[in-house]
């Protein structure tokens, strides 16, 4: 089957260009133009804008990516399958997971995985819960490792609980508790993690009727916790988003109420899944990587 009109727009429109589309694919320029051309009269609409800046998606186009999308993944899952059929191990897996998961289970999983599968390709896409689930509704990636919320409409594949954990700079009045209620958070300065988006620490502080005074936010954990050191603020964190080699200028306390989050893979559809894909999660359970990092 005839793809390249295909990978030609989702190329574009993922770079922003028909000339790094162009170099992505190895054609020229004026190929791919004429491919996305060829697909817009086909379809009877324009995908693309087109100015001197780059491309940039219509609405019809944004809204037909996913579809796009789809069709390339089951091509992608036709060939592997094929593969599969004369002996052969081959196919290309996009996975998202949160930056704190990148780091710390990520190596390993890929690592080991590509021992086992050298041909089989993988690219990984971090991001915020916000970002992964748009990952996932566009089929930017084939799955996702980040937390279970009731909200997701996806299949899900547990993989271990991860406690929610107060982080103090390690002078403050509380360091040599025990415990850490959250009720306490309304009377400090709170360091936000996920830019302000992280949805499990809004709910700990709605459990207890606490709006925090959120003196900043910050993407990264590395961040958070140079600031926490410096004094300018306390945060709650699951622990395995606490980097292993953070300095001693900080103390982390179990919670009040206790909160747990749950960890595991999400995607659209296991049965309907690539070869390649189905490996993948294969070895991520059966590997004891994940469940190995938990700190409970």
């Amino acid at each position: 089957m005839d793809t390249s009109r295909y990978q030609a727009f989702l190329s574009a429109a993922e770079t922003g260009s028909i000339k790094n589309a162009a170099e992505e694919l190895g054609y020229t320029p004026s190929g791919v133009s004429q491919l996305i051309k060829a697909l817009e009269e086909e379809l009877g609409f324009t995908l693309l804008y087109r100015s001197k800046k780059g491309v940039s998606l219509t609405l019809e186009g944004r809204r037909l990516r996913p579809t796009i999308r789809e069709i390339l993944e089951s091509e992608n899952r036709l060939f592997q399958t094929a593969s599969e059929m004369r002996g052969l191990s081959i196919g290309a897996i996009n996975i998202a997971a949160y930056q704190c998961l990148a780091a710390v289970w990520m190596p390993s999983l890929i690592s080991g995985f590509q021992k086992k599968y050298p041909n089989i390709r993988i690219q990984l896409y971090e991001g915020t819960q916000q970002d992964i689930l748009q990952y996932l509704d566009e089929r930017t990636v084939n799955l996702a490792f980040f937390n279970c919320s009731d909200t997701i409409n996806y299949d899900w594949l547990p993989l271990m609980k991860d406690r929610m954990v107060a982080v103090l700079p390690k002078d403050h009045p509380m360091a040599k508790n025990e415990v850490f209620p959250v009720e306490a958070c309304r009377y400090e300065r709170f360091i936000m993690p996920e830019h302000g988006q992280d949805q499990d620490v809004f709910d700990m502080l709605d459990e207890v009727h606490v709006k925090p005074d959120v003196y900043l936010s910050t993407f990264d954990s590395f961040t958070a916790i140079a600031m926490i050191e410096k004094g300018l603020g306390i945060s709650i964190m699951n622990e395995i988003s606490i980097p292993t080699r953070t300095s001693r200028d900080i103390v982390t306390l179990p919670t009040v109420p206790e909160h747990y989050i749950e960890m595991g893979i999400a995607l659209p559809s296991i049965a309907q899944a690539s070869p390649a894909v189905k490996k993948f999660i294969s070895y991520a359970v059966e590997s004891g990587i994940c469940k190995a990092t938990s700190k409970q």
